[in-house]
């Protein structure tokens, strides 16, 4: 293998280039898939020949009611230069109106879930300015708490309450747009919990399908995917859904940034950085806080589409996954015994907004430890090493509930079950709650508890959880890490809790990638 000299590594806002003990395997991502050669030529062939759905064409007609949703800001990440999503909605316009469709017989709808709902200016950076100069009037985030809009559908034979937006139930054709940049993404989810209410999706939400063992990157075994087909057969009785999935490369950076930041993919790096990448990396984490935070919001990725399909859910989204393992999956021969991992401070849920801890303990052992198919990269009982700086801070407007529970009820709750089941009713039912989700841009209030629950259940799986650069030590107790401000010593200190011949891997990212382990 060589000596292991150095490579990039995320630290919250900054990339750092650090040392790696000379026995550690570094994983690196697929290279990225070709793009499409002509992306509107792409999504005219798929809504013209759909899979297992008649052609969209000959399913509207002059007097048809149309629902056009789109999943929200949270993915990917960074969000995109060109958003995939966007450009699918142009066309549709394009055809409805060439249809005679009015503007007024159209609704479009960020599928938001129990997520916070999105200010326009926000939903420009996906829909973009055509979109919104179109339809502004007509363009509104769903709300899964107001009762008059929404239609409870009936109950699952296994007594999974199936309630959706009231805009799917009464339009005569509801398209989902779809940007699938995780296999945990896409399918049935987009629907039953992008325009899904809390009374749903508390039954798929638990710790029972989010333990941390049980990948969500696994469509085909996850009790979360099963629940969501099993309501999907629901709504595929009683509404008329298209859907429409792109699939975007990893292809993070535009040049000459990924040229400069990316690794080599598939193998090791040939050339180490050099002096002015270093340079520009320890400058730019000289720059204040506030700018950083800034910069991280105004980030856009440049992946590019790769695939696309249209048509009834369940037949899209197989081809979806297809395409997805292609360029997300890499195969690893073995579990580790201590898995470092870069952290940065970038959250689907502090996309636009500020990363606050339980977000940073949800990222690290939801999020970045949950990217594998069959088994996890660490093996049970293992050790994580995180790299992140861990700072306490919060969007009080974004995410009332989170500094609540961080003040008031975590250390009462901090078992993950104890936590669901005392406070997700209390916290779905709070009135505040409601009002500032409805109104004022929050996140649901049962949402801190969701993450604060999935990254527990795998806490439970591992030994211990080393917080490397810590620079708030009880900020990283709080969250149940062990705080170390040096990045070498954490490394020893995981390899005094594994075992002195413990295995070592670092996921090199980015590019973000999924693993399958045997």
């Amino acid at each position: 293998m060589g000596k292991i000299v150095e490579e990039f590594i995320f630290y919250g806002d900054d990339i750092r280039i650090v040392h790696f003990p000379e026995e550690t395997r570094l994983l690196y991502a697929n290279p990225p898939l070709e793009p499409l050669a002509d992306f509107r030529q792409a999504i005219i062939q798929a809504i013209n020949n759909p899979i297992g759905a008649t052609p969209l064409e000959k399913q509207i007609k002059s007097t048809s009611r149309v629902t056009i949703a789109f999943d929200d800001p949270c993915l990917p990440i960074p969000l995109m230069l060109n958003d995939t999503r966007g450009i699918v909605i142009e066309e549709l316009l394009k055809l409805l109106f060439s249809k005679g469709i009015k503007k007024e017989q159209i609704q479009i709808i960020c599928a938001n879930g129990l997520h916070r709902k999105w200010t326009l200016k926000e939903l420009s950076i996906i829909l973009g300015k055509r979109v919104v100069g179109a339809m502004g009037s007509k363009i509104s985030c769903h709300d899964g708490t107001k009762e008059d809009e929404l239609v409870f559908l009936g109950t699952t034979e296994n007594g999974h309450e199936v309630e959706i937006s009231r805009a799917v139930v009464d339009s005569d054709i509801t398209i989902y747009v779809n940007l699938n940049f995780t296999s945990m993404n896409g399918g049935w989810k987009s629907i039953m919990v992008g325009l899904g209410s809390w009374r749903s999706i508390r039954h798929h939400h638990t710790p029972h399908q989010w333990n941390g063992k049980q990948s969500i990157m696994n469509p085909d075994s996850n009790e979360m995917h099963k629940i969501l087909r099993e309501m999907g057969s629901i709504v595929r009785s009683k509404c008329n859904v298209f859907q429409i999935e792109c699939v975007v490369n990893n292809q993070v950076w535009p040049w000459p940034l990924d040229r400069m930041l990316c690794p080599i993919h598939s193998g090791r790096r040939t050339n180490q950085p050099g002096l002015f990448t270093k340079g520009a990396l320890f400058a730019a984490s000289c720059a204040p806080q506030n700018i950083k935070q800034g910069v991280r919001n105004l980030l856009r990725s440049d992946y590019k589409p790769c695939a696309i399909f249209a048509g009834e859910v369940d037949a899209v989204h197989s081809k979806t996954l297809d395409v997805l393992f292609k360029q997300q999956n890499v195969k690893v021969d073995q579990q580790a015994d201590i898995l470092v991992l870069g952290v940065p401070n970038l959250s689907p849920y502090s996309s636009q907004s500020v990363f606050n801890p339980i977000l940073l303990r949800s990222l690290t052992l939801g999020y970045l430890l949950g990217m594998f198919r069959n088994n996890p990269l660490v093996k049970e009982g293992g050790v994580v090493v995180a790299y992140n700086p861990g700072i306490e801070k919060f969007h009080p407007q974004h995410h009332p509930s989170y500094i609540d529970f961080w003040k008031k009820d975590l250390e009462k709750f901090y078992d993950p079950m104890e936590c669901w089941d005392a406070l997700s009713e209390k916290y779905a039912n709070n009135s505040e709650y409601i009002r500032k989700y409805q109104d004022d841009y929050a996140y649901h209030g049962t949402h801190c508890l969701m993450n604060w629950m999935w990254s527990g259940m795998s806490l439970k799986n591992l030994n211990a959880v080393i917080l490397a650069g810590a620079r708030q030590p009880d900020t990283a107790r709080k969250i149940g890490f062990i705080p170390e401000p040096d990045f070498d010593r954490a490394i020893s200190m995981a390899k005094e809790m594994a075992g002195r011949d413990a295995t070592i891997t670092y996921p090199v990212i980015p590019p973000l990638f999924c693993v399958d382990v045997p």
